[in-house]
């Protein structure tokens, strides 16, 4: 640390310039020591100093210290130096040094000034140490402990603070919190804009990281797109999980690129959900798999329930596939409101399982489980000819254009037999196809291949809707809302929330419905909640809209009613 030292043995002594030369003899032989005349030119070096810079004593002799400048201090480093020995302080500082070969030697420098009969310095002493090893340790230990790329704490730092913290939680009783969350679709930003402007990305989100650090160094970077963040006060959780996911709400822009990104986040609470450093990181990566199912900037806290969180993973399995072969699930129904006339126009189907021992669950909770049982391709399966047959019943009460909607994964839509299947469930229920809308997320249309578009083609041939599900969230060109053959958007809901709050959604959904319009699409804002946000989207003149702020989703009997009372 630069700066003057009152302790030292030189600075608590007088001495005359013959005395400094006998201390110089003195330390000739452990020290790296040199002598300069008042401009800083070098009159003398010892052995040392030729040692350690690789240059010869002709070589340095008349040259001043800049023939060893490495580059690595700033120039007020050498300012502060100079103003220092310059009015006669001794001065003290570490110096990164640059040697003849160019390898670079730290050492711990004092420079003491020998004043004149005029009381300014005639000469300077400098006499160094050589500390490059002990750099070189601490060196070794940062990199050790931190990551190359984002300069975070690494894994073997996490997993220290995590036995720290749980150590401190049984001497006092606290609880903790680990956040385990990484990028949705970070592979489609290295695809796309390749691997340099990837690397930008995640050191740009470690800055914004630093920034909403609510204590020092407690992100962490597991690898690739995976981070980790502990927090101790565990009342603040929803708080700071609202501020990682904050992160996101800007673009990232790195040269001619512009893009948005979003999140998947999971939490686990020590010690509820886990005693060591690998349980807590389990149960908050199977929390971060369950968000991920909720699409888009999302975070949830583990429960039980979820994939993998506990030893009744099979039992559970087993009761999904007695709920699929019982017909045990249940259908309701989010209708879809046209905001100028007031009248249902459509629905949205939706899965919910009611078990004995868990009780009532919508698909947020179950469906991440499913998928990672394999289960996805049945119920959707079950989910779409269960809605067809609904519709049969629902027909006398709706108008010829009336729609239900399901939302289907990829995975069933690529299945050779999904086609048949579709045929086949329409066949049997006497159902004509355009009284069925079939959403697809916007994000699962991105991975999509020229196989999927011709199956999508298929389905609108046969007189069947199309409908893009979360539109907004996903990071490639729009070009694929001109190959496929699409009748509606629905907004994502990390647009349609807080308008009144983030004036950026409001612009933003201004843009997709300007964008819709000029495509001749339909545009349908989901998943509103508050009678503020619905008078936004009246303003912005979105047409439709549904959402737990104008009804639960509905069973079959009361959407009749429902439709009857609002349609009449």
């Amino acid at each position: 640390m630069q700066g003057r030292t009152d302790t030292t043995i030189l600075e608590s002594m007088e001495f005359t310039y013959d005395q400094l030369m006998d201390l110089k003899a003195a330390l000739d032989k452990t020290s790296i020591v040199a002598v300069t005349d008042n401009r800083g030119l070098i009159q003398q070096v010892n052995d040392q100093f030729c040692e350690i810079s690789k240059y010869s004593r002709e070589e340095l002799i008349g040259q001043d210290h800049r023939i060893l400048n490495s580059g690595y201090h700033p120039k007020s480093f050498f300012k502060e130096m100079w103003r220092a020995i310059g009015t006669g302080e001794t001065w003290q500082a570490d110096v990164c040094n640059r040697a003849k070969d160019g390898s670079l030697y730290w050492v711990k420098t004092t420079i003491v000034p020998f004043i004149g009969e005029n009381g300014k310095p005639e000469r300077y002493i400098s006499i160094r140490t050589d500390i490059t090893a002990q750099k070189n340790i601490k060196k070794i230990a940062h990199i050790a402990y931190h990551d190359d790329l984002t300069g975070l704490p690494n894994r073997r730092s996490l997993s220290k603070r995590i036995e720290n913290e749980i150590t401190n939680g049984l001497r006092n009783k606290n609880q903790f919190a680990v956040f385990f969350f990484d990028v949705n679709r970070f592979k489609n930003i290295n695809d796309s804009l390749g691997h340099k402007i990837g690397d930008l990305f995640l050191k740009e989100l470690a800055n914004r990281l630093r920034e909403i650090d609510m204590q020092s160094d407690s992100f962490y970077r597991m690898n690739g797109d995976e981070f980790v963040y502990i927090l101790e006060d565990v009342k603040l959780v929803n708080e700071m999980a609202e501020h990682i996911l904050e992160v996101f709400k800007s673009s990232f822009i790195f040269d001619e690129y512009e893009f948005y990104a979003s999140v998947s986040l999971g939490i686990s609470v020590y010690p509820d959900h886990g005693e060591n450093v690998s349980k807590l990181l389990k149960t908050a990566d199977v929390a971060m798999y369950a968000a991920k199912a909720k699409k888009g900037n999302s975070y949830s806290v583990y429960k039980k329930l979820m994939r993998g969180s506990n030893d009744q993973f099979l039992a559970l399995e087993t009761k999904m596939h007695k709920a699929l072969r019982e017909s045990i699930f249940e259908l309701r129904f989010q209708p879809v409101h046209n905001l100028q006339t007031g009248k249902i126009i459509a629905s949205e189907s939706t899965i919910y399982w009611n078990d004995e021992d868990y009780g009532e669950m919508n698909p947020d909770e179950f469906m991440p489980f499913a998928g990672q049982c394999g289960l996805m391709t049945e119920i959707d399966q079950y989910v779409l000819k269960n809605t067809i047959n609904h519709m049969v019943q629902l027909k006398p009460h709706v108008d010829e254009d009336f729609k239900i909607s399901v939302n289907l994964s990829t995975d069933y839509l690529r299945d050779t037999n999904f086609i048949v299947d579709l045929t086949q469930f329409l066949e049997e229920a006497q159902l004509e196809a355009k009284f069925i809308e079939i959403e697809i997320s916007e994000l699962g249309l991105l991975d999509t291949d020229l196989q999927l578009y011709d199956k999508i083609n298929q389905i609108h041939e046969m007189g069947i809707s199309i409908s893009i599900d979360d539109f907004g969230m996903g990071y490639s060109s729009l070009s694929y809302l001109r190959e496929v053959p699409i009748s509606s958007l629905k907004i994502d809901h990390s647009f349609t929330h807080e308008l009144n709050l983030v004036p950026a959604n409001a612009k933003m959904v201004a843009a997709i419905i300007s964008l819709a319009n000029a495509l001749n699409l339909q545009v349908i804002a989901e998943k509103v909640e508050n009678g503020e946000d619905l008078a936004i989207l009246k303003g912005l003149n979105c047409e439709y809209v549904q959402g737990l702020y104008l009804n639960e989703p509905l069973p079959l009997e009361e959407l009749v009613a429902f439709i009857k009372e609002k349609n009449n």
